[in-house]
């Protein structure tokens, strides 16, 4: 699956709106030219929409998900791994357990995220400090194996080792920490090496 988030030049088939259980709010991504992109908000924590467009079928360990994408200042473009979806009282899709692999201005941070008893907490599993340019284009990618995850932020590539990795799971991208901007996102489903 290719989407290029350009205006006029993708639709949802095949992706759902789905939020973290962090946030009680459910914004949905605005269309600009050539990406999408999430809001200021005053009534979130961070201030910012934290937004995330996920595959509304399950992936297998071989997938791999890359994008295009951008932030400014203290944004947090990411790659979600979502272990399942459920549906919330208000008919939102929610995920709880899932990592987040981030690029930022310094760097490549990789979180696992525990949903438990109502809460969500989370481990960093890897910080990897390098810089990256606010406001320009970076790809970002993450393949997901039975055991690991190959990282590569501008052809800088990492590998890190994952306990208990989930046998099935959905993909996407999501906005955190200030403005992201989207330009494409690709899926390419494969087999385990």
């Amino acid at each position: 699956m290719t989407y290029n988030f350009a205006r006029g030049e993708w639709s949802m088939e095949g992706l759902t709106y789905a939020y973290s259980y962090r946030f009680s709010e459910t914004p949905v991504f605005e269309q600009e030219d050539d990406c999408i992109v999430n809001r200021k908000n005053p009534l979130q924590e961070q201030g910012f929409d934290n937004i995330t467009l996920l595959t509304k079928e399950k992936c297998l360990p071989g997938t791999k998900i890359t994008t295009v994408c951008s932030f400014d200042r203290f944004g947090a473009p990411l790659i979600t791994i979502a272990e399942s979806l459920t549906l919330d009282e208000n008919g939102k899709m929610r995920y709880g357990d899932y990592l987040e692999v981030v690029v930022y201005k310094n760097g490549v941070n990789v979180w696992r995220m525990y949903f438990k008893d109502g809460k969500v907490t989370w481990d960093c599993l890897l910080c990897v400090e390098f810089s990256l340019e606010e406001m320009k284009k970076h790809t970002l990618s993450a393949q997901i194996l039975k055991n690991k995850l190959v990282i590569c932020a501008n052809e800088r590539k990492m590998i890190l080792h994952i306990e208990n990795m989930y046998p099935s799971f959905h993909v996407g991208v999501n906005a955190c920490e200030e403005i992201n901007r989207f330009y494409s996102m690709e899926i390419r489903e494969g087999n385990e090496e």
